[in-house]
């Protein structure tokens, strides 16, 4: 198994935030709550937003952030109270306020259906329809509450999101814990660590509790807040929507709740290019100064939201259009200013365009794909691969870490030793290369597999004898190891070979040197491969070194009368090629002798007298074996006797 893991390292440091948010009032000048919505909540020149309604008025702002915390930098806030107490870093006062002292119906039916049967008081909103432009939308939102600590073990303020299809009438809450429908609220997000009246409830989503952190750590005057989370919901394009945001007191108006939601993440058809790095983050540039710059060989997708069917698009680098690009979506691999001009295919004249900045971190390169290491051993030593993952890289400078899981490899965490047994048949390791110089880590793995201690045969081995022909000849057994070990690794095994099983099987009568074992003509090789771990663990198997005989030649022929045909016969080796010339010419010439190692050639009728030599002789064996000879033949042809008569 091989994979290439990209991993990002973002390194924070946090030495107090110093300063907190800072809240402006609804219809401050002119801070009105369309202009909250429009301007600063959705932030798109193509939103369809219309039918604003509010409900206290005084709970309703907005908030900007330019603190060292993640939180966000911007956004809407709803407080069931007066929205402006929430500002500044956490002083502990205004805990309770009243802003509308009104209730609300959906907002009382959310909580009974949770289980409370107090009333809901004092209840903010702001409601609006609007019109996607892509089929889902979503915003990230953070909750905070006064009744974290004392109260929350009974007092549930709610807040919900309520989004209500104007076609179909259908109502849903996206105000819930992520992969539930519970609503968020007090009482079902909460940690024991802060009052041990009651069990925590999903504390994963609580974040801080402010009375328990310095003042200087602090930058909302709330007593508790969750994570970033996000609503989300699948919607259809070009269809009316209406969303109702809201929260409310339960069963008193005494220590108010509020809502942040997110400038910008309002997202009804806006582009706005994301990457999942974690709420809050997703429309920075990815630049070495913000902390989101890539490391090297890593990709990401650039992600506009947009639906297709609604928008065209054009995707540009530093300027220049990215030939065949043309979907919501962007692989990038490598730094620059990466643009999207989307356009609306209704019609209209919307167009928007959004860029983002991109920026690659110095590192290193490692081996992403080392070899397997596979032993008929259940133990292994994680570290035989670290010189092929390092590769060129010096080992006294670059830590290699292994660890069980790729999370821990990309967390940094629950480091495993070298030394690993498994049960089972295949196992995968992780690994983490680090080296402080640089702050981006390497991630690769490879698979650790449990296999017999079986030898692959190799081929036997054949040679042609020398002009001895005495039938033993030098053999380099250590050419078959590779074939040998197969899958398996030299740096595990030793490969060694003997001249009898008894040999192989208790590593006796060795067949040495290796190198030039002298051996043949037919004879039998053992092969023993050990575990060097465990020397126990062998198997073995075997091979045949064969010596193959020179093939021999022979020449003959007859005396003939002038004018007559010859017959030369060939000799030698069955099934050989013999190779000769005549009358000592260059031209060669071969004849191929029968199984019963004969061959004649019949001359044409000759005047004078004819040589042949032999020049080499050729079997048919594999390998073909050759040898030069020496062998002369001539026809001699007797003169026509003469007679006279006196």
């Amino acid at each position: 198994m091989k994979k290439i893991t990209l991993i990002i390292i973002l390194l924070t440091a946090f030495i107090g935030y110093s300063q907190g948010i800072s809240v402006t009032a609804a219809n401050t000048g002119t801070n009105s709550v369309q202009h909250i919505v429009e301007d600063i909540l959705i932030d798109s020149p193509c939103a369809q937003v219309s039918n604003f309604q509010t409900q206290g008025l005084c709970g309703v702002g907005n908030f900007t952030y330019s603190g060292p915390s993640s939180f966000f930098s911007g956004g809407m806030i709803l407080r069931c109270g007066t929205a402006t107490a929430t500002g500044g870093q956490f002083a502990d006062t205004n805990n309770s306020t009243t802003c509308s002292t009104t209730g609300d119906a959906q907002l009382l039916a959310i909580s009974q259906a949770n289980g409370n049967t107090g009333t809901i008081n004092d209840v903010t909103f702001v409601r609006f329809n609007f019109t996607p432009l892509t089929d889902n939308f979503s915003f990230n939102f953070v909750f905070a509450s006064n009744e974290y600590g004392t109260f929350q073990c009974g007092f549930s303020d709610v807040f919900a999101f309520i989004l209500t299809d104007l076609t179909t009438g259908v109502v849903t809450n996206l105000a819930v814990i992520p992969s539930t429908t519970t609503p968020v609220s007090v009482t079902n997000i909460r940690d024991n660590a802060y009052n041990a009246g009651c069990p925590s409830v999903n504390p994963e989503y609580f974040d801080s509790f402010n009375p328990s952190l310095p003042l200087v750590d602090t930058f909302m005057n709330m007593r508790g807040y969750t994570v970033p989370m996000t609503a989300f919901a699948n919607v259809i394009p070009n269809n009316p929507y209406s969303i109702k945001l809201a929260i409310g007191d339960y069963n008193d108006t005494a220590f108010d709740s509020a809502v942040f939601i997110q400038a910008g993440s309002f997202n009804v058809g806006t582009a706005n290019l994301s990457y999942p790095v974690g709420v809050g983050t997703e429309f920075d540039d990815m630049t070495i100064a913000n902390g989101l710059a890539m490391c090297p060989g890593e990709i990401r997708t650039l992600d506009s939201g947009l639906n297709p069917a609604v928008y065209s698009f054009v995707w540009t680098k530093d300027g220049v259009a990215i030939a065949g690009q043309t979907s919501p979506t962007l692989t990038v691999s490598e730094p620059g200013n990466y643009c999207l001009t989307a356009n609306n295919l209704s019609g209209s004249s919307c167009i928007q365009t959004d860029c983002i900045l991109i920026e690659y971190l110095p590192g290193f390169t490692i081996n992403q794909n080392p070899d397997d290491l596979v032993s008929c051993s259940s133990t292994f030593n994680l570290s035989q691969n670290t010189s092929a993952i390092l590769g060129s890289l010096d080992p006294s400078v670059y830590d290699v870490l292994f660890f069980a899981t790729m999370q821990d490899a990309i967390d940094n965490i629950n480091q495993i030793s070298a030394i690993q047994t498994t049960t089972a048949t295949s196992t995968t390791f992780y690994v983490g290369v680090e080296n402080f110089d640089f702050s981006c880590r390497q991630i690769t793995q490879f698979d650790a597999i449990v296999a017999p201690c079986n030898p692959t045969q190799p081929n036997d081995m054949v040679v042609c004898d020398d002009i001895s022909n005495n039938g033993i000849e030098p053999f380099d057994l250590t050419s078959q190891n590779a074939t040998v070990l197969g899958a398996f690794s030299a740096t595990n095994f030793t490969i060694t070979y003997h001249t009898t099983q008894f040999g192989a099987d208790n590593n006796t009568d060795l067949a040495t040197p290796y190198n030039a074992f002298v051996g043949g003509p037919n004879q039998t090789i053992y092969v023993r491969m050990q575990n060097n771990a465990d020397s126990t663990q062998y198997g073995t198997t075997n091979f045949q070194i064969i010596v193959l005989p020179l093939p021999v030649a022979g020449i003959g022929t007859s005396t003939i009368c002038f004018g007559e045909t010859a017959i030369v016969t060939f000799s030698g080796t069955p099934n050989a090629t013999i190779t000769y010339t005549t009358d000592g010419g260059t031209t060669t010439e071969t004849i191929l002798l029968s199984s019963s190692g004969v061959a004649t050639l019949t001359t044409s009728p000759l005047g004078g007298s004819v040589t042949y030599s032999l020049i080499s002789v050729s079997s048919d064996s594999n390998p073909i074996c050759t040898r030069f000879v020496n062998g002369t033949a001539t026809i001699t042809v007797l003169p026509v006797p003469t007679a006279s008569i006196v």
